[in-house]
């Protein structure tokens, strides 16, 4: 049975659309990934992030960091500067392993780990803090050392 004019162009519609909604569904995964939660403890978020930032997924990384303008723009300044790292020197982190040399647990809320890679071996300090159920990074902790007095 030949198609009709009309049914050629309804179908065509609907090809279109399919397209579209699929490029839509992509872009929205690849900004929510997949079975994506945040872990529970301080500890994992910690190493999670870590382990996102040596890999170079730095989409991943930021679900992770506080979500105020100085961390954001910190991070993003951040991220521009490992961009710009020669191609060894991220393979080389992303082969690197993470070693915790300590973690303290300063409240139910903040947690700090000090760490380096073996790539590097510079150690790091940052900064989780839990808020609204969820755990962070105060990016901004890494540069500033902006840990409250606790007394």
């Amino acid at each position: 049975m030949p198609h009709t004019k009309k049914d050629k162009n309804l179908m065509k519609t609907k090809s279109l659309l399919l397209g579209f909604l699929l490029i839509v569904m992509v872009n929205f995964a690849c900004k929510n990934p997949s079975g994506f939660n945040k872990p529970d403890d301080s500890l994992d978020a910690g190493r999670e992030f870590i382990r996102a930032v040596l890999d170079g997924d730095y989409t991943k990384g930021e679900l992770y960091i506080l979500p105020n303008d100085e961390d954001i723009r910190l991070y993003k300044d951040y991220t521009s500067f490992m961009k710009k790292r020669t191609g060894k020197e991220l393979i080389d982190l992303k082969q690197s392993n993470i070693i915790i040399n300590k973690v303290e647990q300063i409240s139910d809320s903040v947690t700090i780990i000090n760490y380096y890679n073996s790539s590097v071996k510079k150690p790091v300090d940052i900064k989780l803090v839990y808020q609204n159920k969820e755990w962070w990074v105060d990016f901004s902790y890494t540069f500033s050392g902006n840990l409250p007095i606790v007394e």
